[in-house]
């Protein structure tokens, strides 16, 4: 075969299945293909080749994006349903989850139980188990932030359209077959580890078995992450290799054939797949030596950069969206890069030098794609990796199978007491590490042009570093992500956000040319008492899981001031997220409040951290006056709750706004009586309760535009029908997060639009 056709065949399935989904990347990767051909000066066989694959590529994706759809009829009352569990079931406190079948369409099964004795019963419910259950199916819910985790696409792309809210289950059969043996193996595997592993190093351990990272702290996580490490505690092409390695000289020393030890190997890797989760990297590992294993047998052998490609070729036609998984994207881009800079790599004799150049094309090559899902990328990564890459994979990696396999057979509390401190010792140093100042720079989410900038980028430092033009190389990058963060900083247009926290308020003010960043409030969500076995291992933050990334796709990392405008947790309980992962300003709260139980520690937390903090009432002087923002309530050094809420009056985007918190009569009273402001945008009371909004009020201040932020079917009918049928009544225009998502006001110079996330 051509050496390099299997490439162009590789970018002309990547070509047809883009324009298939994503119209714009596709233009420029099947623009870079035909610059390609036409400047290598192909022959017509290639040419008609190509396009070949870019039609077959373009034609099976469309056919498969048209069969993404549900057969399972929409019925809103409970009905009974026979399932058939196909995956090992998540259970995390009182929550089971689990991937099951009905009628051979895949569902996600979602049930709470009722008691830890219970919870202990469900613990052996495997793979391949019949049950027949009681609930009703509900549609997955829509994004309702920009630029965060698209939960819903994320389940239709792997054939997903329902969550099956189970109210009951009734018999469950096992009726699993041969099919299911190997996830059984995986099941039993990861049950050993919970059991027999001292339980700091249980996450870790499943992560480097069995790929399974439900179980890590999200400490540890996000303490990897931030040194650009994440990727070892997934199975790795390097993991792949050596246990391959390992395997494929146990088979020769003790006799068996070349030939043999070849069809052997082929067998384990497709085991490996499945026991470890057909995680992308995995797949691309095994399934890359399984072609060349393959090639061997028929031809004289594809080298390593063609089997990369048609590993590629066959995963994307077999299944076109996974090219938007994050790990399949890193896994093939890092190792086309490495496999491209393999000459460039392999040129010296040192391994040391080797191993800097291995890191730094690693690095450089995700960088995109990171920053583009992540929004931020790691400053130390490229230190970090050079450390710990060898000790994942010399030290780290090698013990934890000696010590797995060991412990089957022999009581070794010796050596599980070393590797114990081992991977302690590893996680502390990581979150110390990761705790440094400016261990991770935040970039933003790149526009569409900025990202291919990134990509082009890339492309000249790689050539510029084969020429040896190493400071221009070491400069341009900088130069460019710098660029990025001017552009996001200094935009000329400011935006109000209504960020959607459920239950809550979260409001992010952002002003033209970095005049001034404010968040009123931070969301959160009302803790009840719960047992100890239904504390979940890694509870949802509305801080940490929607507010904080969220910042940081728009490029903030620094917050001027931080108002809080009452103490009530559904605005506070996001605070410590945001104090651990921004820089503050100054922090305001409302006379009294810091008597309030989680007020006084968020308090303490900023006084820990050199954050001055203000007790903010009318008339009170702050830094958002002079960009117009103005505090006109409350008027007591009294707290009493909702009607001392912090209030802000002012004049952005052309537009007069009034920011209430949770202001209910009494205050609204208070308001009117003392100040004549008739506004244009009001962020109505207590999430649109019945106790706020009165008529009076709204005569008096005459807006044209009511925001509501509450939740979607929120317990507390948030907000009240007669409230929406008095802001309709007078004319006004209605956004409410709990149906619109976040609510953006953007403007620059006199002119500015609303737009809402789902319209």
């Amino acid at each position: 075969m051509n050496r390099g056709i299997c490439l162009y065949l590789a970018f002309s399935v990547l070509s047809g299945t883009l324009l298939a989904l994503q119209f714009h990347w596709g233009a420029v990767v099947l623009a870079l293909l035909l610059l390609s051909l036409f400047l290598r000066k192909v022959t017509f066989t290639i040419l008609l080749l190509c396009f070949s694959f870019l039609f077959i590529s373009f034609l099976n994706t469309t056919i498969q994006e048209k069969r993404q759809k549900t057969v399972l009829p929409s019925e809103p009352s409970p009905n009974v349903f026979q399932i058939v569990i196909n995956d090992i079931p998540t259970i995390d406190g009182s929550t089971f989850v689990s991937l099951a079948k009905i009628k051979r369409e895949k569902v996600l099964l979602r049930y709470y139980f009722s008691s830890d004795e219970e919870k202990r019963q469900f613990q052996q419910v495997k793979p391949g188990f019949a049950c027949e259950v009681k609930g009703e199916l509900t549609e997955p819910k829509p994004n309702k932030n920009p630029n965060l985790f698209h939960y819903k696409n994320y389940l239709a792309q792997r054939g997903v359209y329902w969550i099956l809210d189970i109210q009951a289950f009734g018999e469950c059969e096992d009726q699993s077959g041969w099919k299911h043996a190997l996830i059984h193996l995986r099941f039993d595997g990861l049950k050993k580890i919970e059991r027999e592993f001292p339980t700091s190093t249980v996450g870790v351990t499943q992560a480097l078995m069995f790929g399974e990272t439900n179980m890590i702290s999200e400490d540890t996580m996000q303490a990897f992450r931030e040194l650009g490490v994440v990727h070892l505690l997934a199975i790795s092409g390097l993991h792949v290799g050596l246990i391959f390695a390992i395997l494929h000289y146990f088979l020769l020393r003790i006799g068996i054939t070349n030939e043999a030890v070849t069809w052997i190997g082929i067998f384990f890797l497709l085991c490996y797949i499945l026991l470890t989760g057909a995680s992308p990297s995995v797949i691309r590992a095994s399934s890359m030596l399984i072609v060349i294993l393959m090639s061997r047998k028929v031809a004289k052998g594809l080298n390593t950069i063609d089997s990369l490609a048609v590993v590629f070729i066959i995963i994307v036609l077999y299944e076109p969206f996974s090219i938007f998984n994050v790990g399949f994207q890193l896994s093939f881009m890092v190792s086309f890069s490495l496999v491209i800079s393999s000459s460039a790599i392999l040129n010296t004799s040192s391994s040391i030098v080797q191993l800097l150049k291995v890191t730094l094309v690693a690095q450089l090559s995700s960088l995109p794609i990171v920053i583009y899902h992540f929004y931020e990328f790691s400053l130390i990564g490229f230190l970090t990796n050079l450390l710990y890459v060898p000790l994942f994979s010399l030290i780290v990696l090698p013990l934890c199978i000696v010590v797995y396999f060991l412990t089957s057979f022999l009581s070794l509390e010796w050596l599980l007491l070393i590797y114990k401190y081992l991977l302690d010792g590893i996680q502390w140093i990581s979150s110390a590490i990761a705790s440094f100042p400016f261990s991770t720079i935040v970039l933003g989410k790149p526009h569409f042009l900025l990202l291919l900038g990134y990509f082009f980028v890339i492309y000249i430092v790689f050539i510029w570093f084969e020429q040896r033009k190493y400071i221009l190389s070491g400069l341009f990058l900088p130069l460019y992500a710098g660029s990025h963060m001017l552009i996001n900083t200094y935009n000329p247009y400011g935006e109000i956000v209504f960020i959607d926290v459920g239950q809550g308020d979260a409001t992010l003010i952002k002003l033209p040319y970095n005049r001034g960043t404010y968040l009123i409030d931070t969301g959160g969500e009302v803790q009840f008492p719960k047992e100890k076995w239904e504390e979940r291992k890694n509870r949802f933050s509305v801080g940490e899981d929607i507010v904080v990334p969220f910042l940081k796709s728009k490029g903030i990392t620094s917050i001027d001031t931080l108002i809080l405008t009452h103490g009530d947790l559904d605005h506070i309980g996001g605070t410590e997220a945001i104090l651990e992962e921004m820089k503050v300003g100054d922090l305001l709260i409302s006379p009294g409040s810091e008597e309030k139980g989680e007020m006084k520690r968020i308090v303490k937390i900023a006084q820990q951290k050199g954050i001055p903090v203000e007790e903010a009432l009318y008339p009170h002087s702050w830094g958002g006056d002079k960009d117009g923002l103005h505090v006109v309530s409350p008027q007591d050094k009294e707290y009493e709750g909702n009607n001392d809420s912090i209030v802000l009056y002012g004049e952005i985007g052309f537009l007069k706004w009034l920011f209430t918190g949770d202001l209910e009569e009494q205050g609204e009273k208070e308001f009117i009586r003392t100040f004549d402001l008739p506004i244009d945008v009001l962020k109505v009371g207590h999430h649109g309760s019945k106790t706020s909004t009165t008529e009076e009020f709204l005569i008096e201040t005459n807006p044209s535009v009511a925001v509501i932020s509450a939740g979607e079917t929120n317990r507390f009918g948030h907000p009240h029908p007669e409230i929406v049928e008095r802001l309709v009544r007078s004319g006004i225009t209605i956004y409410s997060t709990g149906e619109n998502g976040a609510i953006t006001y953007r403007f620059r110079d006199k002119k500015g639009t609303f737009s809402a996330h789902l319209p």
